[in-house]
C-alpha cells in the first residue's frame, strides 16, 4: 500500500467522521450555566383577550397580527389551521392497509364534486396562538362582530416570560395581554 493511499483513506475517514459528528454538535446549544441544551424549535404562546370589564365583550372579535413590514412573522391563531390531504395523495385505506374512514360515496353511485375545504372560523374575545419566532410587538384589532366596526386598533409591546422559569435551557415562552375597555 502506498503512502498516498493511506493518507487519502485517513482524509476520507476524517470527512465521514466530521459529517457524522457535525449534526450532533448542531443539535446542541449551551444553557445559561454552560450545560448542554437540545436545540428544538419550541412554539411560544400568545394570549390576547378582552378584560372582563369590557362592555358586552362576547360581541367582539380580537384579531392579532404583526406590524406591517415585519419580516418572518409566524403567528398562527389556535384552531385556525386545517390539515387537508393533497389532491394526489393515496387514499387513507391504501396507506394503512385497512378500510378507509367513514367517507361514503353517494348511495346513487354518482360522483360528487370535491368540496374545497375552508379553514375553520375562529372568533371571539380571546385570541390564543403560537409563534416559533415570538415578535416583540403585535397589532391588536378589536372588531364588533355584528357590524364589522373597529372598536380598537393598536400596537402592543409584548413581555415574553419563560414557561419553565429556572431552567438553564431556553424553552417555550408565554405572553398575555389583557385589553381594558376604553
Amino acid at each position: 500500500m502506498r503512502h498516498d493511499d493511506r493518507r487519502s483513506r485517513r482524509t476520507a475517514g476524517a470527512f465521514v467522521l466530521g459529517a457524522a459528528v457535525l449534526p450532533l454538535l448542531a443539535a446542541c446549544g449551551v444553557g445559561d450555566d454552560g450545560s448542554a441544551c437540545a436545540l428544538v424549535m419550541q412554539a411560544s404562546t400568545l394570549e390576547v383577550r378582552l378584560a372582563d370589564s369590557w362592555p358586552d365583550r362576547e360581541a367582539f372579535d380580537v384579531a392579532v397580527d404583526c406590524p406591517p413590514g415585519t419580516g418572518g412573522c409566524d403567528l398562527v391563531r389556535a384552531g385556525s389551521l386545517q390539515l387537508v390531504p393533497a389532491p394526489d395523495a393515496p387514499p387513507i385505506a391504501a396507506l394503512s392497509g385497512g378500510a378507509a374512514p367513514s367517507v361514503a360515496a353517494p348511495s346513487d353511485g354518482s360522483v360528487e364534486a370535491a368540496v374545497e375545504p375552508s379553514p375553520p372560523a375562529v372568533a371571539g374575545p380571546v385570541w390564543v396562538g403560537t409563534a416559533f419566532s415570538p415578535p416583540s410587538e403585535v397589532v391588536v384589532t378589536v372588531v364588533d362582530a355584528s357590524t364589522g366596526d373597529v372598536a380598537l386598533d393598536r400596537v402592543v409591546e409584548l413581555d415574553w416570560q419563560a414557561e419553565n422559569p429556572g431552567s438553564n435551557c431556553a424553552g417555550p415562552q408565554r405572553a398575555t395581554v389583557v385589553l381594558d375597555d376604553e
